[in-house]
């Protein structure tokens, strides 16, 4: 009987000549969005719960960022911070030098649930951001008809939401989101409530997209081999309080395909990202010994 075949993975810090040039590239963009020693602090029934603290990083032009942490460390309470739903009680989000004080067309959202307007159809759903913008009804579905192009709905502008997949509800929801032409687009588990094999064709399109319109992304996701697929870099959290426990930069080659889940590189990201948000304990490290 022959064993499983073991291999060495590499260090996840070594890079290859290709992705080195890609983050001198990355480091020489403005930065868009800068996360200024964030800390947000709730007045729960036992007193202040502190759930984010000193969150700290950078999210340059055209970079695709995904943030990744265990349940509690306040992913969800840090992107709506960054979108300008919730406000910090420490430090500051500064978006191209300007403080966020509130929500923005600069900023375009993209949740998990569609929030998509049942009753209008999918080209007045794409419309209305840019109405409430005063763009003028016919350059309104103008640029509509553009972005339902882009996200490859263009035979779809008449239907319903309860018409459409869920893929293809989340596809209307990015090309809404990105007809204001934001600064960044934020994405709070857009896929997280999708099968598999919708997931992955989501998570293709999704790359097309960044790829061609040079959009900025950050992302947030549970799920580690989504984070590793997407990123250029990971902002890996941590709890009590939500941290940034480390910055790692996805040393796997672009551009991206579902062969590289199988790779050295891939597999030394994922499996740094298992250590740090799900770290073994004591007990567990005793039944290994």
């Amino acid at each position: 009987m022959t064993g499983a075949t073991h291999f060495e993975l590499p260090d996840y810090h070594e890079q290859s000549p290709p992705v080195r040039e890609r983050f001198a590239q990355l480091d020489a963009r403005p930065v868009v969005m800068r996360v200024d020693h964030l800390g947000k602090t709730f007045l729960g029934a036992q007193g202040e719960v502190q759930a984010l603290g000193d969150i700290e990083f950078d999210v340059r032009r055209g970079e695709f960022i995904s943030v990744i942490g265990p349940s509690g460390c306040g992913k969800s309470t840090l992107i709506r911070i960054l979108a300008g739903l919730d406000y910090p009680t420490e430090g500051a989000v500064m978006l191209d030098g300007e403080p966020v004080i509130g929500p923005g067309a600069d900023r375009g959202m993209v949740f998990q649930g569609y929030t998509l307007f049942p009753w209008l159809t999918v080209e007045k759903n794409v419309m209305f951001g840019l109405k409430m913008k005063g763009v003028k009804r016919r350059e309104a579905r103008e640029q509509a008809r553009h972005w339902l192009e882009v996200v490859g709905l263009s035979g779809f502008a008449g239907h319903y939401p309860k018409q459409l997949s869920g893929g293809m509800k989340q596809r209307v929801a990015i090309a809404r989101a990105l007809a204001n032409q934001p600064r960044i687009l934020l994405m709070d588990e857009p896929f997280g409530a999708l099968d598999a094999q919708t997931r992955a064709h989501m998570q293709a399109h999704l790359l097309k997209i960044w790829r061609d319109l040079d959009v900025t992304i950050l992302f947030i996701t549970h799920d580690l081999d989504e984070a590793v697929y997407l990123s250029d870099r990971i902002v890996a959290m941590g709890t009590g309080p939500g941290h940034v426990q480390e910055m790692i930069e996805v040393p796997v080659e672009r551009p991206r395909s579902p062969e590289q889940f199988l790779s050295g590189p891939f597999l030394a990201t994922k499996k740094r990202l298992e250590e740090l948000i799900h770290p073994r304990t004591e007990e567990m490290r005793a039944l290994e010994a």
